[in-house]
Formats: C-alpha cells, structure tokens, sequence
C-alpha cells in the first residue's frame, strides 16, 4: 500500500533495480522512494507504483537493473583502534620475533628518546618458532624509549624494560586478579602481560593521543566504511569514540549511523546521567559490553578443559561471575543491550548463568520485557560452546554475534589448541538451525571489515585470499541467512529492528548498491562483487548511478 502523496516534499525514487529488502511481506522490489528530510521510506514497490509518490520535488536515480540490499550493519567493530592501524606499527605480516623488534628498531630511530614506541597485530601463531616473545628483544631494538605492542587480538601486551619501570611492574608485583604477569623461573616479568586487568597497568601510562590526532584518524576511516557498504556499525569502544562521534555528527561529518556500546564501567555513568539518544538516528547509545574471558590466540579464553599441549591452562575468566551478575541485572533493569564476550566454553557458560538468573529476576518481580525497549543480551563471538549452552542460548532467546572472519583465520590455532573440540567450534549453520538469532559484524582491527569477504567466510567456509579448502563447511550459513544477519539480525541485536534492517515503508533509507546479484551469481565471485553506491537516509554517501 503506498502513503498518500505529499507535493511540497523533496523525494528520492530509485527506479528500475532488483531490490532485496529483507522484509518478508516483499521481499523483492523493483524501486523504492525516500524522504530526503526524514530519510524514511516512502514506498516500496514496482516503477509505476513508486513514482506515484514523488512530489514536485523529486529526484530520481535509474539503478539500471543492479541489485540492492539493506545498507550492512557491522554488529562488531572498533572503528577508532581500526583507524589507528594505519598509524602505529602493523606487525602483522611478521614471522618471527626478531621482525618484529626491526619494525620497533625503525620506528624507535624516528622517535626522540624517552617517548612511547606503539604497535600492535603480532600474532606469535603464525611465527616459525611459536613461542611468547620476551622484552630482551625489544630492550636491544629500544632501549632508550618505553614500547608497548599488542596481539592481533588485543588481549596481550609485549612491552620492554623501561615500558615495566615507567609502570612500576616488578618482580614483587602481584598477578592482579583475572589478569597475569609472565613471568621468568626467578620472578621477573618476561615483558607480556595477559588480560585487561594486567595490560591496563601499562595503558594507565601510555600517554593518550592528540584530540587532533583522532580526528584525524577517524576522518580517514568513515569513507572506507561507506566504500564498503556498511551504514550502521555497533561500536565497542570508550567515551573517546563516543565524544568524538558526537562532534562529528554535530558538524554533519558522520555519513554513518552509529550505536555505542560501552564499557561496563561506564554503567554507574549510565545510570545517573540517563541516556539521552539522538532523535536523528546517527548515533546511539545502546549498552554495555562485559568481556567474560580471553581469546584463543592468546590461550586465555576461560575453558571447560584445559588447551590441547598446555594441561592446567583452563584461560583466564577476566571477571568473577558474582560482578557480572551485578552488571547484568543493573543493566537488564535499565533496559540496556548487554554484549559479553565469550569466547571459550567455560566463559559462555558463566554468561548464560548470569543472563538466565537476570531474566528469573525480571519474571520474580512480574515485570514484562516490552519487545521494543533496547534490552537485548548478546554474546559476542561465542566461538566454542557446549551443546547444552546451545540449547540454553535458544531457550532465553540470546543472541550470537558473530564474526566469521574468525572462522577461517582461526581454523588452525582451534585445532591446535582445542583438538578435537574444534568440530564443534564456531558452529554458525548449528545456531541457524536451532532457532538462535544470529547478527554478524566484523571485530576490526583484529580483522577485516569489508562485508562482501565476511559474508564469502560465513557462506563457503574459507579466506577468499588463500587457496585452501573449506573449513567446517557443514557450519556454512546460506547466503540469505547470511545477508539476514548483516541487516535485520544486526539490527534486531542492536533493538533497532523497527528502524533499519529492511527497506520497509516507514524505516530508514540506508541501502548498498551491488554490481552484481549476490543470490544468483555463483558463490565464490562473492568477493569479487563491487559496491557501486552506498546510500544512508535516501542520499548517496559513496559512489553513483
């Protein structure tokens, strides 16, 4: 059914393309018409049907057949530290130890003495000789300035001598609780330290970049999100991000809508300032993130068994179960989407608890959960996890949110340190099936975010960029179930379903422009599929017709 005409607004009518609009009443469409003030959908239909919306004010695009999809929403990202990849030293194409110190002797030579050497990406799995570097390394390649370098994941920190004495880290300092200092047979830090509870003694030192610098940086990284496609992100960062995003949807520098969801820490914040949303859908508070555990690359993730090859290392749970329980259930009562990180078995199992006991709660206290309030419980990567937290996942209606980049970057590290458990592992076609709701995004910086490989990983089970075959492939996603959780599983997880998603009448006007039909062409030309145009609220962002 279309709206009755209005003259006096200035319409945007897409004609002639083959639309996907993810909106089970019609999934199939030929033109669309968007309100260039509100950025709401006006209509939805066939050519004829969609022109009979446009008022004196119109413009009209001709799609030339091309395929259109609802605008990507990357359920997991962390746009600023993505953005700062391209700034500090990217480790990660080194094989060794030792071309990892080069990079810092390089850099180090550029720097004056006495101020911070930052990098990150080294990922000792892929190293000849794998094996926990040490700070003698990076003592020999500077030992006149402080340097600090983490994993791919994010989860480790490699730092030298003078980094551990600006910290005061010693051999007398204690492992602090769900954390740990490396350390060598006579007591001394080894120069890695695991988990936020220990990294954060050395980020407590770290001098913070320039204002001017994250500008920067974050103006340099929205355009590549637009080039990709992606309309919505889900941003999993601090209120740097935060205060920076709201300058820049303040000076209409955005171009893309984002949600925030912030630190646990910042919940007490939450809960006395209330939450106040942007009434124009760019930018969003939605939750709080809890990080249950580590990660497998870094063998911290909390585990049920112990890693294959390390008896005794069951990972790190980086939070007692009794302060997450507190966090969940403030959270629940705020009405909050929760995202907790879970990535090992034991961890998803401790979060399930906490979710199911919060839930009990809310049904003790005859309170009624309103569908449309922002409240949704996420567990975010759920890479390993029994069969019988499956199941608990479907019953309390949590979602996964995956990455499944992840999927084929892992595949021999999850062999190697989870054995056999690995057929088990990142179990995405499982959750489909079993009724769980599915929402996929990225985790850039620790991978990629260009939507077109992810969804090739989710659907074929390997890296586009290796000639290897499949990985799992009983676990690969349909490509419409893959494009579902891309769009309305994304928005659904961020309890924004009502809004963007679909190209339904009244949502919002975000869409991507294919060159080629992701349902009719073959499979493994995925990749290879070019976004011709990116459109956010009716109006083009990137590209053109």
């Amino acid at each position: 059914m279309m709206p009755d005409r209005d003259d006096t607004m200035t319409t945007m009518l897409y004609l002639n393309g083959t639309i996907y609009t993810m909106d089970a009443g019609q999934p199939v469409a030929q033109a669309i018409a968007i309100d260039s003030a509100s950025g709401r959908i006006l209509a939805v239909g066939t050519n004829d049907e969609v022109r009979r919306v446009g008022g004196r004010f119109t413009e009209v695009y001709d799609l030339g057949g091309k395929t259109v999809l609802p605008g990507f929403i990357d359920a997991h990202i962390h746009l600023l530290a993505t953005a700062f990849r391209a700034y500090h030293i990217d480790a990660g194409a080194c094989t060794s130890e030792d071309e990892v110190a080069e990079l810092v002797r390089a850099r180090a030579a550029q720097t004056p003495p006495g101020r911070w050497v930052q990098g990150g990406q080294w990922d000792k799995n892929l190293w000849v000789d794998d094996h926990f570097p040490t700070k003698a390394s990076l003592d020999a390649a500077a030992p006149e300035h402080p340097v600090v370098l983490w994993s791919k994941d994010g989860h480790l920190l490699w730092v030298n001598s003078l980094a551990l004495q600006r910290a005061g880290i010693t051999a007398e300092t204690p492992d602090p609780a769900n954390g740990a200092i490396l350390r060598a047979g006579s007591g001394e830090p080894t120069g890695i330290l695991q988990e936020a509870a220990a990294t954060s003694l050395i980020y407590d030192v770290v001098e913070e970049p320039a204002a001017a610098l994250n500008r920067v940086m974050l103006e340099r990284i929205l355009p590549q999100l637009q080039r990709s496609g992606i309309t919505t992100i889900h941003d999993i960062e601090g209120e740097t991000s935060l205060h920076l995003f709201q300058q820049f949807r303040d000076e209409g520098k955005l171009g893309v809508r984002v949600q925030m969801i912030l630190p646990r820490q910042l919940l007490p914040q939450l809960r006395e300032q209330g939450i106040n949303n942007d009434e124009n859908d760019l930018l969003r508070v939605g939750g709080i993130k809890i990080s249950a555990d580590g990660t497998l690359g870094s063998q911290t993730a909390a585990m049920l068994e112990s890693f294959e090859g390390s008896p005794g290392n069951y990972g790190i749970l980086t939070i007692p179960e009794n302060e997450m329980q507190d966090v969940v259930s403030d959270a629940t009562e705020m009405g909050l989407t929760i995202a907790i990180h879970a990535i090992g078995d034991r961890a998803a199992r401790v979060a399930l608890n906490t979710i199911e006991r919060a839930q009990q709660m809310l049904s003790e206290e005859g309170t009624v959960t309103n569908p449309a309030s922002g409240l949704r419980y996420r567990l975010e990567h759920v890479q390993l996890i029994a069969p019988e937290d499956l199941e608990r996942m479907r019953r309390l209606g949590v979602i996964a949110s995956i990455q499944p980049f992840h999927a084929v970057a892992d595949r021999d590290i999850a062999e190697r340190y989870w054995g056999k458990r690995h057929r088990r592992a990142y179990a995405y076609r499982m959750m489909r099936e079993m009724g769980i709701p599915l929402a996929l995004g990225s985790d850039a910086p620790v991978e990629i975010f260009d939507p077109l490989s992810i969804l090739y990983a989710a659907t074929v089970r390997r890296d586009p960029s290796r000639r290897r075959p499949p990985w799992l492939p009983d676990q690969a996603l349909a490509v419409q179930d893959a494009l579902w959780g891309y769009t309305m599983g994304a928005a659904y997880a961020g309890a924004e379903e009502q809004r963007k998603g679909s190209l339904t009448v009244g949502k919002l006007g975000d869409a991507v422009v294919l060159r080629e039909d992701m349902l009719n062409v073959p499979q493994e030309k995925m990749p290879e599929n070019g976004v011709r145009a990116t459109i956010v609220g009716g109006k083009i962002v990137y590209g053109s017709l």
